[in-house]
């Protein structure tokens, strides 16, 4: 029989009760880890070390090892044993907009960081009948709907500690973590269907690496025209996150970075775009600019006023401003005819 979203739920909660009464044990390391982070006060579980811990200890309270697996607890050897998939991890829920714990994700003990042989830093859920990771985030739960429905901003990163950072940088801040997977569709219906609104006001604060790149891309790809025209990305050095200001002591500066320095998305677009062409010469630096323009087709006036004047300051070694408007101005012209 398969095992529904309802009883997935009820063995995630049985879990999580069980990685919290871990969590206050003598001996426990999520509340020296939290604080080391600047996230003291956050809320999490201790997935203890041992490959059956839980998988024992759940089954005692009536969950059978397909429930288990099936809801993404549990792993199975190739000797048919069951045991633990969450193992020496802190352990923070996923939950859905009514509350209910959807799914989990851990980051691993971090006395392990320096063994090559260590298991993957971050483990999030698998999908299960109760948790969609393309439309999941961590955060978005009932409270978070409600300050969404009243106007509240959402802010979405990479993973949990982000979202746990993000917390400490304002009330009118609702952070949304991906958790390891890429922003779909989906995850921004979830918001629409707490506010048509919602996206609009969105900032996005995902890392500014090469994945972070290719993730502002992508959320560009699938805003709507008007949605394109005021959603804002935050200005974060390579290398650095919102958990890694808050770790330094600079939640102050979180703030300035999330909200007071957030630029129009289009300019992050562009500059993650222009990454991947070789700007030193004519032909690259058009290239790129036609790629972009292609990208702008039926973008708002105000959109295109922002790309034409970024884009004339990032060519200007190699393209004269006329040909930026150009190119603009033919994108759009093209877009008005397609129509």
């Amino acid at each position: 029989m398969t095992t529904t979203a309802e009883r997935v739920i009820a063995v995630n909660t049985a879990a999580w009760d069980y990685w919290r009464w871990h969590a206050t044990q003598p001996g426990e390391w999520v509340t020296g880890y939290l604080a080391s982070r600047g996230l003291r006060g956050t809320v999490a579980g201790q997935a203890p070390a041992g490959w059956a811990r839980l998988v024992p200890t759940l089954r005692r309270r009536g969950f059978t090892d397909t429930e288990l697996l099936d809801a993404g607890l549990a792993l199975e050897a190739k000797n048919g044993g069951v045991g633990d998939a969450f193992r020496d991890r802190l352990v923070l829920p996923i939950r859905d907009a009514s509350d209910r714990i959807i799914g989990f994700t851990a980051r691993r003990n971090p006395a392990t960081d320096v063994d090559p042989d260590a298991p993957p830093k971050y483990l999030n859920t698998t999908s299960t009948p109760a948790y969609d990771k393309s439309r999941a985030l961590y955060g978005l739960d009932a409270d978070a709907a409600a300050r969404i429905a009243r106007g509240g901003i959402p802010v979405l990163v990479e993973g949990a500690l982000d979202a746990e950072a993000v917390r400490r940088a304002g009330n009118d801040l609702v952070p949304l973590g991906l958790c390891g997977t890429a922003i779909t569709a989906g995850h921004l219906q979830q918001l629409r269907d707490i506010d048509p609104a919602a996206v609009g006001r969105l900032i996005n604060a995902t890392d500014a690496d090469t994945a972070g790149q290719g993730a502002i891309c992508r959320l560009w790809n699938l805003l709507t025209t008007d949605e394109a025209a005021t959603v804002r990305a935050a200005v974060l050095e390579p290398g650095t996150d919102p958990a890694d200001l808050v770790q330094a002591g600079q939640r102050s500066q979180l703030r300035g970075v999330l909200v007071d320095d957030a630029r129009p998305i289009v300019q992050a677009a562009i500059d993650a775009t222009l990454a991947r062409y070789d700007l030193e010469h004519v032909e690259g630096s058009l290239a790129a600019l036609r790629h972009i323009a292609g990208a702008l087709k039926g973008a708002t006036p105000a959109v295109l006023a922002q790309a034409t004047g970024h884009l004339t300051k990032r060519l200007a070694d190699t393209t004269e401003h006329d040909v930026v408007v150009t190119e603009i101005i033919s994108a759009a012209t093209s877009a008005t005819e397609d129509a």
